[in-house]
C-alpha cells in the first residue's frame, strides 16, 4: 500500500520542534498506519493532508466548524463519511482520506502537561486524526476504548512509548 502525506506548515514562525517530528509523522502513515487501518480494504493508494496551524488559526477553524471559540490540538475533516461511517467510493485510486489540522503550540503544551516528548504528542495527534478520517469516534465508551487501543497500537508499532 502506498500512503502519501502532504504536509503544510503555517504559523509565524513554525514551531521550532516541528522539523524534528515530521519524519515520525510520515512514518505513522507510510509504514504502520496501512497495516493497522483495516477499513481501507482493497485500496492500494491513499492520501492524507496534514496541516500545522498556529493557535489563532486552529482557534478560528474550531470556532467555524465546531462552534467552540478556543484553540484545540487537532481537527479532522474526513472526505468519506456517510451516516457517521467510513464509506469511500470505489472509483478513487489514490483515495484522498481528508485533512488533519494540528496546532503544534497546543501539542507542545500538552506534551509538557502529560510529561512526554513533543514527538510522541505529535505522533499521537496524527494517529488520532487518521483514525477519525477512517470513521473512528470517541463519543461512546466503546468507541473511545477502540480508538484508544488503535492509537496505542500505532504508537507501539512506531516504537513510541509513554
Amino acid at each position: 500500500m502506498e500512503f502519501r502525506i502532504k504536509i503544510d506548515l503555517e504559523g509565524d514562525p513554525p514551531n521550532p520542534f516541528l522539523p524534528d517530528v515530521i519524519g515520525k509523522l510520515e512514518n505513522v502513515f507510510k509504514e504502520e498506519a496501512p497495516l493497522l487501518c483495516r477499513q481501507l480494504g482493497d485500496y492500494t493508494d491513499v492520501e492524507v493532508s496534514v496541516s500545522f496551524l498556529d493557535i489563532t488559526g486552529i482557534r478560528d477553524l474550531n470556532k467555524q466548524y465546531r462552534e467552540l471559540d478556543e484553540p484545540t490540538d487537532v481537527l479532522t475533516f474526513p472526505l468519506w463519511e456517510e451516516n457517521e461511517r467510513f464509506a469511500p467510493p470505489a472509483q478513487f485510486n489514490p483515495l484522498p482520506l481528508g485533512d488533519i489540522v494540528i496546532c503544534a503550540d497546543v501539542a507542545q503544551t500538552q506534551a509538557s502537561t502529560y510529561d512526554h516528548s513533543f514527538g510522541r504528542e505529535m505522533a499521537f495527534l496524527t494517529a488520532h486524526g487518521l483514525l477519525h478520517l477512517l470513521g473512528y469516534e470517541h463519543e461512546s465508551e466503546a468507541g473511545e476504548r477502540q480508538m484508544r487501543e488503535e492509537q496505542e497500537a500505532i504508537l507501539n508499532a512506531l516504537g513510541i512509548k509513554r
